[in-house]
């Protein structure tokens, strides 16, 4: 979707900066004031102190404008490959591991939903008291995805510990792998628990060891 322009509220009255072309997020340093861009929900949201002038921010908009909107293109083309949960149950392939596996729905007695993966002949059998519900799609593949990131954040985890083990780092106290909507991982200083985004078995696995051993390194 083309986004014409930017509203950002200043001092309670609402401003406009009109785009020259497409869009989608970031966030910088303008100067000696923190400025920040996200997209939330397809819209772009613009932060900035209130002592910051609107004709500074527009200033700002218009010397990064090129490469605002470059920024927003790359999310776009991200959140396409990788959309959320909802998004995918409507598809009929998911991506899996830097590729892409086949979604074949089937229904099954009970309520009590499976999900079987043949990723040999990158096939997704998904059983479900409703295939045709997009609730139960939906539920089902992120209990697929949590169960596969699982999988290889252990795998990596078993894989590169020892390293850190031998330094005199403590295992971490609590290993969990949950939906993120803006991160890979986190480490938490407090309680050295370590959380991974559910939907890391969506890009290939040198990509999961990365984040793993990036976790591992806070």
């Amino acid at each position: 979707e083309r986004i014409e322009s930017i509203a950002f509220k200043v001092k309670g009255k609402f401003r406009t900066h009109f785009l020259s072309s497409k869009s989608e997020c970031v966030g910088v340093f303008y100067g000696d004031y923190n400025v920040i861009c996200e997209v939330k929900d397809g819209t772009l949201h613009l932060s900035v102190p209130r002592r910051l002038p609107a004709s500074e921010v527009t200033r700002f908009l218009s010397s990064r404008e090129d490469w605002l909107l470059a920024a927003m293109e790359k999310t776009a083309a991200r959140a396409e490959a990788h959309p959320d949960t909802q998004t995918l149950a409507g598809r009929d392939e998911i991506p899996y591991l830097g590729g892409s596996l086949r979604v074949n729905c089937v229904a099954c007695e009970g309520r009590t939903g499976r999900f079987l993966p043949d990723v040999s002949s990158g096939v997704l059998t998904v059983l479900l008291p409703d295939p045709t519900d997009p609730g139960w799609r939906a539920s089902a593949i992120e209990a697929f995805e949590k169960a596969q990131s699982r999988i290889y954040v252990d795998k990596y985890l078993k894989q590169h510990f020892p390293y850190f083990a031998q330094r005199g780092v403590a295992p971490p106290a609590d290993v969990r792998v949950r939906v993120m909507t803006s991160r890979f991982g986190s480490c938490s200083s407090g309680t050295h628990a370590l959380s991974f985004n559910a939907k890391l078995c969506e890009y290939p696995p040198a990509f999961i060891e990365y984040v793993v051993v990036h976790e591992l390194c806070h």
